[in-house]
């Protein structure tokens, strides 16, 4: 009897401390999205009693950074403490797309079930007809007519039952089909709803009680964004579009649900700690021999060998015109210039759901002017590429990412824009051209081998012609090479560089032509390579 009193009054206890907290709803105004990671900042509404107060905010990401949590507020009262913890127990609420999901699924398998008991019927009455079939009577004989009529019966209903479970089994597949791809639609969102939470508890202290208005602030993983671009040129003469995009995922198991968002180039995960240089002791190398002495094996030396399975070879531990065009987010957003990084404010509300599909969101977009330049590397490709040069490039604010190309309304494919060069014109590669035709052929009547006493001579020529298809006039850049020798034993001469220019240091060839319309222009290079006979030269 004591003891059940003692139970009774140590569940009055924790009941009277769990009413004495407050269960809140922290809604989300703004998320800042790094490139890798998120800041996300909610308000919290509440009526304050005088003394002391427990506001629990519950159902919150499981990957916050609990060094990160800021809460500020307006009204009478103090902040005493803050507190994070994890949340093992209490499940996230069903969403209404899962709650959707599961009428269907019930919908389905209910109909399943209604089939398959049709099918139990067919199945009982195919097997008392069976069972009955026998005609032999104690005092009546069966006549012929009879006979047929039974015979028509069996025939007739037999028949009907099995086309009944034929068209039954196939209602059956197909129900079954999609009862299981909602199941697997509704087992995707539930894994992804049902992950760990965590919750804050806030400490207030208060005179007289009242309205007070909060705002928690944390930094959460399973988020980020990065850079896509398009790239659209209507032709040679014309400016480059450039629609600065982002790629924005979050999978911290909350939606954000028409949020204002911004999105910053700084990277939280990288750390802010400068990097130190420490002494570079230099000292000779003696290796000490080996001594190999008999050894046994024991439990100590066994738990060893599993140590070191688990270090790393420094001692860690191992794994560490026409109408105006339609506006876009684009025109809502404002770039700010931080010391150390960049912000794009957008100003337009909006909705990023938690999952595996990250949402495209428009960042800016530019209309710079470019020069265009063809450029065939024979050699490699035959083919002709189209690249745009452009000056000023470093205050577009652009990070390094893919980029599609669209060409005279067309795409044409993917190239990557890096920032990390520190040339001043940021070259695009805007696809292939098949308008402008690249050959290049080995000339047989000039490659010849001679053998000069101890040495052997090899002579090479090539031919690169270059036929300009298209009705306005281009410029392009041709690349090809002389092998360079790396031993004093191979001598390489470039016998005729066809009027290119010619490096000696990497052996690269440069041509600028200008081809007119329908205009063909050709190249020709010679070059010799001599070496002991009795070597291979690799490469050749």
């Amino acid at each position: 009897m004591k003891r059940l009193l003692i139970v009774a009054c140590i569940l009055m206890q924790l009941q009277a401390f769990a009413e004495d907290k407050k269960n809140l709803k922290a809604e989300i105004k703004q998320v800042t999205v790094f490139l890798n990671k998120a800041q996300v900042t909610s308000s919290i509404n509440t009526q304050l009693d005088p003394g002391s107060n427990e506001l629990l905010i519950d159902g919150l990401p499981a990957g916050i950074d609990k060094q990160s949590i800021q809460v500020s507020g307006k009204g009478d009262f103090v902040i005493m403490a803050v507190k994070h913890e994890l949340n093992f127990v209490d499940p996230q609420k069903k969403s209404k797309e899962m709650i959707a999901l599961e009428d269907s699924i019930r919908f389905y398998q209910k109909e399943a079930r209604k089939l398959r008991s049709l099918n139990d019927v067919y199945a009982k009455e195919e097997q008392m007809i069976l069972a009955n079939q026998s005609l032999k009577g104690e005092q009546h004989t069966i006549t012929a007519d009879q006979l047929e009529d039974v015979a028509d019966f069996y025939r007739e209903r037999l028949e009907e039952i099995k086309n009944e479970v034929i068209d039954i089994d196939e209602k059956l597949k197909v129900i079954q089909e999609k009862a299981d791809r909602f199941q697997r639609q509704f087992n995707d969102l539930f894994n992804e709803r049902n992950k760990n939470t965590s919750k804050v508890t806030i400490s207030v202290s208060s005179k007289s009680g009242g309205y007070a208005q909060l705002e928690l602030q944390y930094v959460v993983a399973d988020a980020g964004w990065y850079p896509l671009y398009d790239i659209r040129v209507k032709d040679t003469k014309g400016t480059v579009q450039l629609n600065y995009k982002a790629q924005v995922y979050q999978n911290t198991g909350l939606d954000w649900n028409k949020v204002k968002v911004k999105l910053s180039s700084s990277n939280p995960a990288l750390g802010g700690a400068k990097p130190e240089l420490y002494p570079w002791y230099l000292d000779f190398y003696e290796p000490k021999p080996v001594v190999r002495t008999p050894r046994y094996k024991s439990e100590d030396e066994t738990d060893k060998k599993k140590e070191v399975k688990s270090m790393s070879w420094d001692g860690y531990a191992a794994g560490s015109a026409a109408p105006a065009p339609a506006m876009s987010v684009s025109d809502y957003t404002t770039v700010v210039e931080n010391a150390t990084s960049m912000e794009f404010d957008i100003a337009l509300p909006y909705t990023i759901p938690t999952g595996n599909t990250p949402q495209l969101v428009d960042i800016q977009s530019h209309e710079v002017k470019a020069s265009y330049q063809y450029t065939a590397v024979p050699k490699i490709d035959q083919d002709a590429f189209l690249v745009g040069h452009i000056t000023d490039w470093d205050e577009l604010n652009l990070l390094s990412g893919n980029a599609n190309i669209f060409f005279e309304g067309t795409f044409v494919g993917e190239s990557f824009i890096d920032v990390n060069n520190t040339n001043d014109t940021l070259a695009l590669s805007l696809g292939r051209d098949k308008k402008v035709v690249v050959k290049r052929n080995k000339i047989k009547d000039f490659t010849k081998k001679n053998f000069i006493g101890a040495n052997k001579k090899e002579e090479y020529a090539f031919e690169i012609e270059v036929r300009n298809t298209k009705k306005e006039s281009i410029d392009i850049l041709v690349e090809d090479q002389i092998p360079v020798s790396q031993n004093s034993q191979i001598e390489v001469e470039a016998i005729d560089t066809g009027g290119a220019a010619y490096n000696k240091d990497n052996g690269k060839l440069q041509w600028k032509l200008s081809l007119g319309a329908g205009e063909t222009k050709k190249v020709l290079f010679k070059y010799s390579v001599k070496y002991p006979k009795n070597k291979t030269v690799g490469g050749l």
